[in-house]
């Protein structure tokens, strides 16, 4: 009789601890917010939204990737492998937003305020976050001296949108993690792509001197 009660409360009682775990997150979440939020200054504030422009969360990145696709005479694959990511996470962030609808850090705290014009978008996950790591990530593999400036302004575009009160960190955190992912799936996808033709034909080059020296060997 007590084994079957204690096999029937244990779900209850699992789905209790996860409620609280995810509680005590959500308070810290909230705690880290506000300490941030506690250390505004002019200069750094004028960084940040610099850092959080529109432009600036991927297209810059995608740029420097064609820069640097031009300075080895190749075509535009890392800005493409940068654009194609970015719309990639773009596109799921905007679906995982309808489905969870978390509320803006102002909406759900009055005591935080937003220093920049607030989305009418979901909070969670953010936007800026997954699209600025999924190019940098994108051309930071096909341009490996690239990667970290790339990934430190990623960081930046990412920890401005907890700084200016629009984002709680968990939604740049998972943003940014969905980021790397979809640029790490996208360059891959790139790199691998020009490498194959490459790699046969030179496989046919070799098989052509081997012949060509078969032929020439006397008999």
């Amino acid at each position: 009789m007590t084994d079957a009660f204690t096999r029937h409360s244990s779900p209850a009682a699992s789905l209790r601890s996860l409620s609280e775990l995810v509680n005590h997150l959500v308070q810290w979440d909230g705690a880290a917010l506000q300490w941030l939020h506690a250390v505004h200054w002019g200069p750094l504030t004028a960084v940040f939204i610099l850092a959080s422009a529109w432009w600036v969360k991927w297209p810059l990145i995608a740029l420097t990737g064609g820069c640097c696709d031009a300075a080895r005479r190749r075509l535009p694959t890392a800005a493409v492998a940068a654009t194609g990511a970015a719309a990639i996470a773009e596109g799921l962030t905007v679906l995982v937003k309808a489905i969870t609808d978390r509320a803006r850090p102002p909406l759900a705290d009055p005591a935080i305020e937003a220093l920049v014009s607030l989305p009418h978008s979901a909070s969670f996950p953010s936007g800026h976050a997954a699209t600025a790591f999924a190019a940098a990530t994108a051309v930071g593999v096909l341009h490996p001296r690239t990667r970290a400036p790339l990934l430190a302004l990623a960081a930046l575009v990412a920890l401005s949108r907890v700084y200016l009160g629009v984002h709680f960190w968990s939604d740049v955190l998972v943003g940014s993690a969905l980021g790397v992912v979809i640029g790490l799936a996208t360059a891959r996808l790139f790199a691998r792509g020009p490498e194959e033709p490459r790699a046969r034909a030179v496989s046919l080059g070799a098989s052509g001197i081997r012949f060509a020296r078969l032929r020439r060997s006397p008999g």
